[in-house]
């Protein structure tokens, strides 16, 4: 399957207005963001470009005076990923007294983004022995392979894009731990088969959370937690709001750079 690379120039070029614009691109089907010296570059299926879904996210953009101008070009699949490796090394994460390897591939989690930083310090505070954890949106398989590496018996983490998908499965083998963590490519409504989890991660988007929280809470055990990532502070009270109609008790959140991670417990 070969991708589009879109390429938006962005000026003013900020880290925040970088990341705010990936924030928008993601529910267009953008699965991979780079960002450059004044620009950021987001890679989606060929099959899922639209530019004029394109034209109308940049129009919302929330700040004013940002402006945009953006071309795209047709790449393969291994071409760029070969790339963008190459341009992005990342070093083994420190995860308790393990070590987590991670090769990106393009994929969204490398450990060091604040929204991934934040979940795995939160995992490592979580007792997992015995425990069975769901992943949603699991990008390159991170935050499964640390809810194995504490403990837990059975991860099952799932990702939309099957390129991704096929990345996590490489991470987990890459950590040992085949068998404990089972990576399926899809979406919310893979959780019709009714498995039970003590504990839900999901770092995705607001939109994507929002839209798919009451599958998460209704596949939750009693006393289990959800943690979810992905979103903003301006956010925090529309994603609380949903979770508290749901059934939820907010327990607390916490921010990074304005990049929230946020934990709910069903009673």
């Amino acid at each position: 399957m070969n991708y589009i690379e879109l390429t938006v120039s962005i000026d003013p070029m900020s880290e925040d207005n970088a990341d705010i614009l990936a924030a928008m691109l993601a529910p267009l089907g953008y699965d991979s963001f780079s960002t450059e010296e004044d620009c950021l570059k987001a890679y989606c299926p060929q099959n899922m470009f639209d530019a004029y879904s394109l034209t109308d996210c940049l129009a919302e953009f929330p700040i004013d005076g940002v402006k945009f101008d953006w071309w795209q070009h047709e790449v393969e699949t291994q071409d760029w990923n070969a790339q963008w490796e190459s341009e992005h090394a990342t070093e083994p994460i420190a995860f308790g007294e393990h070590t987590i390897v991670i090769h990106p591939h393009m994929s969204f989690g490398s450990g060091h983004h604040e929204t991934t930083s934040q979940l795995l310090g939160e995992i490592g505070r979580q007792q997992l022995d015995g425990r069975t954890v769901l992943d949603m949106g699991t990008g390159t398989g991170v935050l499964a392979i640390a809810a194995a590496l504490k403990g837990a018996t059975h991860v099952r983490a799932i990702e939309i894009d099957d390129w991704v998908a096929d990345n996590a499965r490489d991470n987990v083998l890459a950590n040992d731990l085949a068998g404990r963590i089972v990576v399926e490519c899809g979406d919310a409504a893979l959780l019709a088969d009714g498995m039970m989890y003590d504990l839900v991660l999901a770092n995705i988007n607001r939109n994507v959370l929002l839209a798919d929280m009451e599958a998460y809470v209704s596949h939750m055990n009693s006393q289990a937690t959800l943690l979810m990532s992905g979103f903003y502070e301006a956010d925090v009270p529309a994603i609380r709001q949903c979770a508290e109609a749901l059934g939820l008790t907010y327990i607390a959140h916490q921010s990074m750079n304005d990049w929230v991670v946020i934990r709910f417990q069903k009673n």
